[in-house]
């Protein structure tokens, strides 16, 4: 078993991101609430309070795109042309937010159940254009976290 640490030290900034233009016009974008993880800083432009989980989140992110502004411009381009590509690195980030939870937030089976189909519900909503169906995006997170858990 891969213990996970908490999240310590990113930058984190209330301005939008390089992409916010092209990202609200590809998604359907809270802008008051939506995270934004870009190069090596996680953007929150609402300013809303963002919980551990959610930076281990888009921590992922982060590492997805190297932690740099270079590789995050391409790595953007390709996530808001290709669904499987974002579906992927979706599932990826929602695994490690899943085992974060499991790890950090709680033992109980039927709350991590149930955090477990709303990052699933989340995954399979508007957000991202309904990329996969509910029970599928479970399927496939709970799998994913299994890499950390």
């Amino acid at each position: 078993m891969k213990k996970l640490k908490p999240p310590y030290e990113v930058k984190i900034s209330t301005e939008r991101p390089p992409v916010w233009e092209n990202a609200c016009a590809r998604f359907k974008i809270n802008p008051y609430t939506t995270i934004f993880a870009y190069g090596d800083t996680i953007y929150n432009p609402g300013g809303v309070d963002i919980p551990d989980d959610l930076i281990a989140h888009e921590m992922v992110h982060l590492g997805q795109q190297n932690h740099n502004t270079e590789d995050a411009a391409l790595w953007w381009g390709k996530y808001m042309r290709d669904s499987e590509f974002c579906l992927s690195q979706e599932v990826e980030a929602y695994g490690m937010q899943y085992a974060y939870v499991c790890q950090h937030k709680t033992n109980n089976k039927q709350t991590q159940f149930t955090l477990l189909k709303r990052y699933a519900e989340i995954l399979s909503g508007p957000l991202y254009n309904h990329c996969v169906g509910v029970n599928k995006a479970m399927q496939l997170i709970r799998e994913e976290s299994k890499k950390y858990l």
